[in-house]
C-alpha cells in the first residue's frame, strides 16, 4: 500500500510515474500545472510553462524536489479531483484506484493534509497569543483575525501575508475588525466609555472645508463636555444584531491595568454571560446610564509578551475568562536560511535558545522573526546579520540578564573568562588603573566588540560543537 504523510511523497510518486512511463511528454506536467495540482520551490506560486521547461531535466533525471503536490486536493471532493489529475498523465484504472484508497486511508490518520489545515480560526471568544519576543503574535493575530471574519477567505490554501494584510485593511475599514494597543495610561474612558471635552466654536462658524470649528480668535473658543464611546463598545454596538463575526484585538494585552481599563465588563465578555447566552447579562453603564451588553459574535483576540510580564502574574480574572495559544520560537522556519555560505540560521538560533531556556527560562527566549528578514533577502550577506545583532540580539539579551555578560557570553558560546576582541564581547584588561593600590578587588568590566560581528566563525561558533 502506498504511503502519504506530506506533499513531498506525493510529487515523488507523481514524478515516478512520469518518470517511467511518459518522461519524454512535457505535456504531462503542464496540465499538472494547468489545474493548479502543482507547488514550484513549496511556495504557492503558480508555475509557467517556461519553468517548466527549464526543470524538466532535473525532475526525470535527479528526481528533482523542485515541485510539490497542492494539497488542497485531498479534501472536498477528493475522488472527483484526484481523477482530472490521473487523467492528465493517462494513469491506468488499477493504479488510480490503489492511490486514491491510499489517499482516503490517510486522510482519516492525523497525518492526513486538511484542507483547513492553513486556517487560522480563533479557538475561543476570548483567545490570548502569548509568547516571548519575536514569536509572530501580532503577525499571527492578523491571520486569526481574518479567517475568524472571513472564514472562506484561504478555503484554497493560497493565500499570501501580503493578501492577509490588504484584507485584514478592507475590514477594518468597515468595521468588522478593530485594532487598539493597551499600555499603562490607557483606561476605561478608551475601552468603553468616558466624559471628554469638545472644544468649539461658539460663533458655529465653520472653516472652508466646512468640518471643522473656526479658532483663529481665542475669544470664540468655547469648552464643553460630552459622553464619548470607547472602541470597544463602539465594535459591540456596530456587531449588535448583525450576521457574521466581529473581531476586537487588543495588542500588548497585559501592559494595560486590566481592572481600570474592563471595570464591570470582565464579567459580560464570558461566553455564558454574552447575548444568548446561558447566563447572558448585562449592565448599566455609569456615565451613559445605557443598558449594555457584549454581542456573542464579538471575539476578544489579545496578544501578549511573556518576556514583560510572566503568564502567572497576570489578572487572575483574565486569566480564567480567557483562552491561552502559546507561541514559542520555531527555529524550522529558518532551517534554509544560510548566511555566506557556511552560517547555519536555523542551528544558531536554536543553540542560543536552548541556553537561555537553562540561564533564564523559555519565556525570554528569542524569537524567529528577528531573523526572517534574512529569509526574504535571495541572498542573505553578513552585514545584514550583523545588524540584527548589534541592534536587535545583544541589547534584548543586555536586557534579559541585567548586563551579567558572563551569562551573555554562554548564550553566544564565548568563554566567560575570554579576553581576546576578535570575539563578540572580551573581558577588559583593567592593568594599571589604580597603580598604587595594587591589592584593591576590582570589578570584572566587559566590552562589546564591534569589528567582531563582521567574522562569520563568530556566527558558526555559537553553534559549532568542536567549538564549544
Amino acid at each position: 500500500m502506498l504511503q502519504f504523510t506530506d506533499n513531498k511523497n506525493v510529487s515523488k510518486l507523481l514524478f515516478n510515474i512520469v518518470k517511467e512511463e511518459f518522461s519524454d511528454n512535457i505535456k504531462i506536467l503542464e496540465d499538472l500545472v494547468k489545474i493548479g495540482f502543482l507547488w514550484k520551490n513549496k511556495t504557492r506560486t503558480e508555475v509557467g510553462k517556461q519553468d517548466l521547461r527549464v526543470y524538466l531535466d532535473l525532475i526525470i533525471k535527479n528526481g528533482s524536489d523542485e515541485y510539490y503536490v497542492y494539497n488542497s486536493y485531498f479534501s472536498g471532493d477528493k475522488e472527483m479531483k484526484l481523477i482530472k489529475v490521473f487523467d492528465a498523465i493517462e494513469l491506468s484504472e488499477e493504479k488510480r484506484k490503489e492511490i486514491i484508497d491510499s489517499i482516503e486511508e490517510d486522510l482519516s490518520s492525523e497525518a492526513s493534509l486538511s484542507r483547513n489545515s492553513d486556517n487560522f480560526i480563533l479557538p475561543s471568544v476570548n483567545t490570548i497569543l502569548y509568547g516571548p519576543p519575536g514569536t509572530g503574535k501580532t503577525y499571527n493575530s492578523i491571520k486569526y483575525a481574518v479567517d475568524t471574519v472571513d472564514t472562506k477567505f484561504n478555503q484554497d490554501g493560497r493565500k499570501y501575508y501580503s493578501d492577509y494584510i490588504e484584507k485584514f485593511n478592507e475590514l477594518k475599514e468597515v468595521r468588522k475588525i478593530t485594532f487598539t494597543t493597551f499600555h499603562q495610561s490607557y483606561g476605561y474612558e478608551e475601552f468603553i466609555e468616558g466624559i471628554k471635552p469638545n472644544l468649539s466654536d461658539s460663533s458655529d462658524k465653520k472653516d472652508s472645508e466646512g468640518d471643522k470649528p473656526n479658532l483663529s480668535n481665542s475669544s470664540d473658543k468655547k469648552i464643553s463636555y460630552e459622553i464619548a464611546e470607547g472602541v470597544f463598545k463602539e465594535c459591540c454596538e456596530e456587531a449588535k444584531g448583525k450576521s457574521g463575526n466581529y473581531v476586537f484585538i487588543i495588542d500588548e494585552i497585559n501592559r494595560g491595568n486590566i481592572s481600570k481599563i474592563f471595570g464591570e465588563l470582565i464579567t459580560l465578555i464570558e461566553d455564558s454571560k454574552r447575548d444568548g447566552g446561558d447566563e447572558a447579562m448585562s449592565v448599566i453603564l455609569p456615565y451613559s446610564k445605557e443598558k449594555f451588553s457584549v454581542p456573542n459574535n464579538v471575539y476578544i483576540l489579545g496578544t501578549m509578551n511573556t518576556a514583560d510580564r510572566s503568564i502567572s502574574l497576570m489578572d487572575t480574572a483574565l486569566r480564567r475568562r480567557f483562552e491561552f495559544v502559546e507561541m514559542m520560537p520555531d527555529e524550522d522556519l529558518l532551517d534554509e536560511v544560510v548566511v555566506e555560505e557556511d552560517i547555519k540560521i536555523h542551528e544558531m538560533l536554536k543553540k542560543m535558545n536552548q541556553r537561555i531556556e537553562v540561564l533564564y527560562d523559555r519565556e525570554h527566549t528569542l524569537g524567529h522573526a528577528f531573523f526572517m528578514s534574512l529569509k526574504k533577502k535571495e541572498k542573505a550577506t553578513i552585514n545584514q546579520l550583523e545588524s540584527i545583532f548589534k541592534n536587535k540580539i545583544i541589547p534584548l539579551l543586555q536586557e534579559y540578564f541585567y548586563e551579567d555578560y558572563e551569562k551573555i557570553m554562554l548564550v553566544l558560546g564565548i568563554d566567560p573568562q575570554n579576553t581576546d576582541d576578535s570575539k563578540f564581547i572580551s573581558v577588559k584588561s583593567n592593568d594599571g588603573l589604580f597603580k598604587n593600590s595594587s591589592e584593591i578587588d576590582l570589578n570584572t568590566t566587559y566590552q562589546i566588540n564591534h569589528k567582531a560581528f563582521e567574522n562569520p566563525k563568530n556566527y558558526i561558533n555559537i553553534y559549532d560543537s568542536i567549538s564549544n
